[in-house]
């Protein structure tokens, strides 16, 4: 399983005025280009930390509640370096609890992953990351997300402008739990 073609150019495409603005500390998004309704979200963001850091903050499942204030999260099983994973998440009233299973298939060689809902009540739920060292203390994490949580009269224009709003929020999640002290064992 990959992520779309068109965006896993994304990764490939940042502009020299969107890399420096990365590299002085700003998460950016781009929207991709296509005349689907819903779009695919390139976030991208420099991390202080190793990549294998960042990489192991982006797969604690067991933590995902904590580091991203979801509702839950739950590996359900595994097969080599894919994961089935359950996600739920509370919304506002009247829409409660939305939930999905998601296949995702690692590969922590390259520092990423891609995802995919294969069931629940999201509608749609795919995407990747990538994480690219740039030092032994700082890396990039290449993030696309393309979300549809199924909440029935939710204007498309209104959904993609909800993501492009909230998913460098991801990015700062993982920045935040990395700067969180260590506990001991």
């Amino acid at each position: 399983m990959a992520a779309p073609a068109r965006a896993e150019a994304f990764f490939d495409s940042l502009s020299a005025d969107e890399q420096a603005k990365v590299d002085h500390g700003e998460i950016i998004v781009k929207v991709e280009k296509t005349d689907a309704p819903l779009k695919n979200f390139l976030v991208v963001g420099r991390i202080e930390a190793s990549a294998a850091d960042v990489f192991r903050v982006f797969t604690d499942y067991d933590n995902y509640s904590k580091i991203f204030n979801i509702k839950e999260t739950k590996v359900l099983g595994r097969e080599g370096n894919v994961l089935n994973i359950r996600a739920a998440f509370q919304l506002p009233w009247p829409i409660g609890e939305k939930w999905l299973v998601n296949e995702t298939r690692l590969q922590p060689e390259r520092y990423s992953f891609v995802y995919k809902r294969t069931e629940g009540n999201i509608t749609e739920y795919a995407g990747s990351l990538r994480i690219v060292p740039k030092g032994p203390r700082v890396c990039e994490a290449y993030y696309i997300a393309k979300t549809d949580p199924g909440i029935p009269g939710l204007p498309t224009w209104l959904l993609n402008r909800f993501q492009e709003s909230m998913l460098p929020s991801s990015i700062q999640s993982v920045r935040d739990q990395l700067k969180r002290p260590k506990k001991a064992p």
